[in-house]
């Protein structure tokens, strides 16, 4: 019992860590050799609980490795793999500038008015999260937005908290939209094409909601006419035409791919690394050739580095870009999750809750959907996931297939409950303050619950109808 208490303690004071060092600390800055560094700090949090838990003698070093390679339900480096593939290839998108087309392109369509640019904007993001991530369209939009509000004249509050809130709603849609998406359903063994067939109306119908709200809270901001700026040609914006085409059609092959990989028996985060790998594969080669071409039109500089040349390549931008402190803080919650489970702390929860409120699957869907979003906002989605679906396990058949998809509802919505419960809050929050935008705590924590609390009902009372219609 109080090997117990102690591992709760840790895990807390783990969660504790990470939320002050979001608030409070999001950067570390750090000189090697009189070159300055910056580096997230987020994850440090999540790896003192995985510290604590070796030096208290909680897991044993076989332990961590067990923990690591994953079971049959949890495999921490297949997800891994799946979502930094997904990243690499929407980073490169952006990199040839299709994003900022796309945004352009909005506000083209716009032109003066307010209202016209809020409908393009939120359309926008809400297509490129389905297909893309939500965490890129994210940290792609930000300071898009905030630039051309301010050189626009014009609150660009609106347009953020829409940006924002339709980005972790739409995520919701497909199976990579996001990480908690992947780790949920991979979990589960719920395929790409059963996904979409049960969250496809969940998220239409979110995704109206929220738009329907933000529209009436932000209506008298919206509705002001703004000082037209001139965007160019769109089109002018893709700085890499053949390699947006490439970027393109890699992703939509990956993702008809990933929508068949059951059914060919393939996994599907080999699926998403091959398609990756081949991105980055055909990225090298072209970058190889540039810089030889480069070498022999100027004879005076053959003999340079090469070194040199490379740094400024496709491949290392887009490599540099990848959110790589994901991976020590999935990696640590898998560890710090896999000790509550050996010691049973996750299973007593779930055997709890269904012991409290019955089999009942609408019931069911409700408590876990509101459970998860709440839970997300303490934990962050990521690690929430984690513990859910030990959580989740006890259950069985339809039960525990429409709980999990109601968890992944929570998952995402509950992002927009506050700006900690998921990565993208994070990085979003960290663009913002470096712009100097003031936004508080409290004052998104405003909208976030009267507009979510709304868009959760509509989301779980969709699947809830869902069920009774169909099963």
């Amino acid at each position: 019992m109080v090997n117990i208490l102690l591992l709760i303690l840790i895990f807390l004071l783990s969660t504790v860590l990470t939320i002050y060092l979001v608030l409070k600390k999001p950067h570390f800055n750090f000189k090697i050799a009189n070159k300055e560094y910056k580096i997230e700090s987020y994850f440090f949090g999540a790896m003192l609980a995985p510290i604590l838990i070796v030096l208290f003698k909680f897991l044993t070093y076989a332990d961590l490795r067990t923990g690591l390679k994953g079971t049959a339900q949890l495999q921490p480096l297949g997800i891994l793999i799946l979502f930094l593939s997904m990243v690499f290839i929407s980073i490169f998108l952006d990199i040839t500038g299709f994003f900022e087309y796309c945004a352009k392109l909005a506000l083209k369509i716009a032109g003066k008015s307010g209202t016209k640019l809020f409908i393009a904007l939120y359309v926008t993001v809400s297509i490129l999260t389905i297909f893309t991530s939500n965490d890129i369209i994210i940290l792609t939009f930000t300071p898009f937005i905030y630039y051309f509000a301010k050189n626009a004249k014009i609150n660009p509050l609106p347009f953020l908290i829409a940006e924002f809130f339709a980005a972790n709603t739409w995520s919701m849609m497909l199976y990579i939209g996001n990480p908690t998406n992947i780790l949920i359903a991979t979990a589960f063994n719920i395929s790409f094409d059963n996904y979409l067939k049960w969250m496809f109306f969940p998220t239409i119908l979110a995704g109206i909601t929220n738009f329907i709200l933000l529209y009436l809270i932000f209506k008298k901001e919206i509705n002001k006419e703004i000082e037209v700026i001139d965007v160019g040609r769109p089109i002018d914006s893709i700085k890499d035409k053949f390699g947006a085409i490439v970027g393109l059609i890699s992703l939509i092959l990956c993702i008809i791919l990933l929508a068949i990989a059951p059914k060919l028996k393939l996994s599907m985060w080999a699926v998403s690394l091959i398609f990756a790998a081949m991105l980055l594969f055909f990225i090298i080669i072209r970058d190889l050739i540039k810089i030889i071409l480069k070498k022999y039109k100027d004879k005076e500089k053959i003999h340079e580095n090469l070194d040199k040349h490379l740094e400024h390549t496709t491949a290392n931008s887009t490599l540099q870009k990848i959110p790589w402190t994901v991976i020590p803080f999935v990696l640590s919650l898998f560890i710090t999750v896999y000790a509550l489970n050996i010691y049973g702390i996750t299973q007593a929860i779930g055997l709890f809750i269904k012991n409290l409120i019955g089999t009942d699957i609408i019931l069911n869907i409700f408590v876990y959907g509101f459970g998860s979003a709440l839970s997300a906002n303490i934990l962050n989605n990521i690690p929430m996931s984690v513990a859910f679906v030990s959580i989740i396990t006890p259950l069985s058949g339809a039960l525990q297939f429409f709980v999990a998809l109601a968890v992944v509802i929570g998952s995402n919505l509950g992002a927009n409950i506050t700006p900690i419960g998921a990565l993208a809050g994070i990085m979003w929050l960290g663009i913002l303050k470096s712009k100097d935008f003031t936004l508080s705590f409290l004052d998104f924590v405003k909208y976030g619950v009267l507009i979510t609390g709304i868009t959760l009902l509509v989301a779980l009372g969709t699947l809830g109808l869902e069920v009774l219609l169909f099963i």
